[in-house]
């Protein structure tokens, strides 16, 4: 049980950088998880040092205290739905505290090979957290002396920043795209109807790659996506910019906003526009997006009295542009918490496949790699049960000079091997430009 624990919350009179704050403590030797949901109803949580973690454990999800040792559990082979309930638990005991962290692809695995430092499912209630609410800041503190963790300082870099990168593919470019055909035509035999499969490169710099100066290049880069870092107990840290929402809960709403379907930008708006036109008219795109806007609707429907879907559009990023749909559903009373709801999403089509379990069949026999926490989710979820998770995409596993990058694809039947390297070549940009 959780002992008696008085949880100070107050709003700041200035308004901190959320990436310095992680930075700093860090630096300390704390560990740090940060999320930031992009414009225009911006929600940013940072979370400093540790007073709790939910954490995946045999069986299901322990809670450990800020010395590792467990002091709750609660079993269940769906770890997020475990979690769901042991969070209730957690809230009873200290009141409105705050949870920050996500979850591997594959709860049910836990990671292994560079994934080592990452569980399979990893919330923390930090010694402090720090909520950016449409301008306003808002900390929290669980442990007495955890205010201490916004005075602290960044001592720097730990030697000379990277100028230049050695990228190499883990999987040899020709290997992968025969694996996209051997998986297109397993798909045109009826083995599934869509699956997604992923490449990793490695990208190794000439001097330190730091974490928080990737993070604030992809703020930078990436302002419509959701920004996250999250160091991992080896000294690694995952960070990324995501464009996808896989849930967000407010009271008694929860929207979803999948994504499938991809095109590049354009050099000019008339060549953009043209980029646009192709990615709707394209038989192949509409067909891969249905699976996964059909999926997300029939998911939130058990946790609703009504669900509604706005017909598809298209997105633009910095480099990239989506077919997106905008799922909104109306929860029944009392309703399901952000965690209850990522469980019925996750993973969904869009970085699975359908049905799903005939797409990890394919994903472990074709795609050759260890996820890890790619294509999971990070995010956050307060007392109330109120929270949202992204997808965990464009994103890399960081160590002090280089990175191991990530980028996937839906294959479908009709799928072009070819076209589908050219789309990872395109989402790798995104991480590659702001590792220097």
């Amino acid at each position: 049980m959780i002992t008696a624990t008085s949880v100070r919350a107050w709003e700041l009179d200035r308004t901190p950088d959320l990436i310095d704050l992680v930075s700093a403590a860090r630096d300390n030797g704390h560990e740090v998880l940060l999320i930031e949901r992009p414009m225009p109803d911006a929600v940013s949580v940072a979370a400093l040092g540790k007073a709790f973690d939910l954490v995946a454990a045999k069986g299901g999800v322990a809670l450990e205290d800020a010395d590792g040792k467990t002091v709750d559990f609660e079993a269940g082979a769906d770890r997020l739905t475990a979690a769901s309930r042991l969070w209730r638990r957690v809230c009873e005991s200290l009141g409105g505290p705050v949870a920050v962290g996500g979850f591997a692809y594959r709860p049910d695995r836990e990671p292994g090979g560079a994934w080592s430092g990452f569980p399979a499912l990893l919330l923390r209630v930090p010694a402090l957290a720090v909520m950016r609410v449409r301008g306003r800041t808002y900390a929290t503190a669980v442990s007495p002396d955890a205010e201490a963790l916004l005075e602290l300082n960044v001592t720097g870099l730990r030697g000379p920043a990277a100028r230049k990168l050695e990228v190499t593919a883990v999987r040899n470019p020709l290997a992968w795209t025969a694996a996209v055909e051997t998986a297109a035509a397993r798909l045109r035999g009826g083995d599934a109807a869509k699956v997604v499969l992923a490449r990793e490169v490695l990208a190794r710099g000439d001097g330190v790659v730091s974490a928080a100066m990737v993070a604030r290049s992809l703020r930078a880069a990436y302002p419509s996506c959701f920004t996250y870092l999250i160091t991992g107990a080896d000294g690694t840290a995952f960070a990324g910019a995501s464009p996808e929402l896989l849930v967000r809960r407010s009271g008694g709403r929860a929207f979803s906003q999948p994504m499938a379907g991809s095109v590049a930008r354009g050099a000019t708006d008339a060549e953009d526009e043209r980029l646009a036109r192709q990615l709707e008219d394209s038989a192949k795109d509409a067909v891969e997006h249905r699976v996964v806007s059909e999926f997300v609707v029939n998911a939130l429907r058990p946790f609703a009295r009504s669900v509604a879907a706005r017909p598809p559009e298209v997105v633009r990023f910095t480099n990239i542009q989506h077919l997106a749909t905008s799922v909104t559903a109306e929860l029944l009373d009392p309703p399901a918490d952000a965690l209850q709801l990522a469980a019925a999403l996750h993973p969904t089509p869009a970085v699975g496949g359908w049905p799903r379990a005939a797409a990890d069949v394919l994903i472990d026999e074709l795609e050759g790699m260890e996820r890890g926490w790619y294509a999971g989710a990070v995010g956050w979820i307060d007392g109330r049960g109120d929270g949202e998770f992204a997808v965990a995409l464009r994103c890399g596993l960081l160590w002090e000079d280089g990175a191991r990058l990530y980028a996937g694809v839906g294959v479908m039947p009709d799928s072009d091997p070819a076209r589908e390297l050219e789309e990872t070549e395109l989402k790798f940009k995104a991480l590659l430009t702001a590792l220097i």
